[in-house]
């Protein structure tokens, strides 16, 4: 009996540190709108390492409408701030929340500030794009994913592909320390067939 509870539990914490890359699509309903995302991990993994709490923090690799883009989102739906990735021997690349696509941040508030058009001394259209502005930054700052695109995302996937260990450290809002959240996560042939399966 003892043998047969030790074998279940040997498979219950087999599956929880499951670490498998795979391809997964997405389909917006309202928009049709296509992605195929490569993920870390399982959904019965991640639900398990919730559980016992504390936030936790998945890479994941998008091929949609952004082009190419490289993020980082985590469990709880929080900011996630600014990261760092580094692959093996090679430098650090540092992602900062700014550059997040604004498709993965809350929906904005628009500010309408029309009825400054007709008052002496200020500039209204100044006054609309410094608030749009300001808007975007606060949408990216809300976001629970740090994201990137472009040269920076293709930098980042191309070590990916031949590399054998990533290690990401959150930075978030504050400055690097000893003291910040960092995650290493393996690579390898299960990587490189997650990356074909979303085309990549």
């Amino acid at each position: 009996m003892k043998q047969i509870l030790l074998s279940v539990l040997v498979l219950f914490l087999s599956a929880c540190a499951s670490t498998n890359w795979s391809a997964k699509n997405y389909e917006d309903e309202f928009t049709d709108q296509k992605t195929c995302r490569v993920v870390y991990g399982t959904d019965f993994g991640k639900g398990i390492v919730k559980g016992m709490g504390g936030i936790h923090y998945y890479p994941f690799i998008e091929n949609g409408p952004d082009g190419v883009v490289f993020g980082i989102h985590n469990d709880y739906d929080v900011p996630v701030g600014d990261v760092q990735i580094r692959v093996d021997g090679n430098s650090f690349i540092a992602i900062s929340q700014s550059e997040t696509p604004l498709r993965f941040s809350p929906s904005a508030y628009e500010i309408d500030t029309s009825y400054m058009k007709d008052i002496e001394g200020i500039d209204a259209e100044a006054m609309q794009n410094s608030m749009n502005a300001n808007m975007e930054n606060v949408q990216k700052m809300s976001s629970p994913y740090t994201a990137t695109t472009g040269e920076k995302a293709e930098k980042i996937i191309s070590q990916l592909r031949v590399g054998k260990i990533m290690k990401m450290r959150i930075i978030g809002f504050g400055v690097n320390s000893v003291a910040s959240t960092t995650g290493e996560y393996k690579l390898g042939e299960e990587f490189g067939q997650a990356l074909a399966g979303c085309d990549l």
